[in-house]
């Protein structure tokens, strides 16, 4: 049987229709080859895709939301090759994404943070706003209103409008990831959204993201050291190593792979079969 096996489970299965596809994905900076041939296919419902440090799982959602260009390979969001588009015109495309550390501007509010995530999709410019014109007043009461929707998701609605910078770095995460949101992504990357989190914020962060996970049908891509969350979360999972696939399956498959084990897990590695984080 190969390395690689692909999962039947949920909505991750064969059957369901890829909201984005990475295909023979390669990235090379100088004679240092990140990615290497790289296939990838992510469907509605959470993907977890986890590898050791250096394995190229950031660069992958660098290149997927235009941060890092591709040597060779396709990107398709729902079956278009997203490449030669501008990182704006992938936020408009559908594609919404966090990084390890938080990129907000903290000397603005959360709520002015979270705004700049419906930016792209503002009809009425500057000029509209100059002019007090209803148009552009309605759609910005809208924005404001869809934002504090989402903070209170993610138990930030009280914080709303304190400065970014004085909240604590887990806060700071969750605020990225309700900015995200708001763009009305189809496909939204989360890179360690749970590192440095508490409990308690790793308890809103799942709930939040379930729930709105379930009303849009939306395809959430999980990079995260935390197995036992990955393993809860996400029926399918891709382990990347050194700039390659070596395994893809459940997670029941992939961590009792030899091949894994011996890459990333090492030996006695067990996932714990105790409740899921809530």
């Amino acid at each position: 049987m190969s390395a690689v096996e692909a999962s039947p489970s949920g909505a991750n299965s064969a059957d369901a229709v890829a909201s984005l596809a990475v295909d023979g994905l390669q990235v090379a900076f100088g004679g240092n080859h990140v990615l290497r041939g790289v296939d990838l296919q992510f469907t509605p419902g959470f993907n977890g895709l986890i590898g050791p440090n250096g394995a190229g799982k950031t660069t992958v959602f660098n290149v997927v939301s235009g941060y890092v260009r591709a040597s060779e390979g396709a990107v398709r969001l729902h079956g278009e090759d997203v490449l030669k588009l501008s990182r704006t015109r992938r936020v408009r495309a559908g594609i919404g994404r966090t990084f390890q550390a938080p990129r907000l501007i903290l000397d603005a509010t959360v709520m002015e943070n979270t705004l700049l995530g419906r930016h792209n999709l503002f009809r009425w410019g500057h000029f509209a706003e100059l002019l007090l014109l209803p148009q552009q007043r309605r759609e910005e009461t809208e924005a404001r209103q869809i934002c504090m929707d989402m903070l209170e998701r993610f138990g930030l609605a009280e914080a709303a409008h304190e400065e970014a910078g004085a909240l604590s770095l887990g806060s700071q995460k969750l605020v990225e990831v309700a900015r995200a949101l708001v763009a009305s992504p189809t496909v939204v990357l989360l890179d360690e959204p749970a590192a440095g989190l508490g409990a308690g914020d790793v308890t809103v962060l799942l709930r939040g993201l379930r729930q709105i996970q379930a009303e849009r049908d939306l395809c959430v891509i999980i990079i995260e050291h935390d197995l036992q969350l990955v393993t809860s979360l996400c029926p399918k999972i891709s382990v990347l190593h050194f700039g390659e696939i070596i395994s893809e399956g459940s997670p029941e498959h992939v961590t009792s792979d030899p091949v894994v084990i011996g890459a990333y897990l090492g030996h006695g590695f067990e996932v714990d079969s105790g409740e899921e984080p809530s």
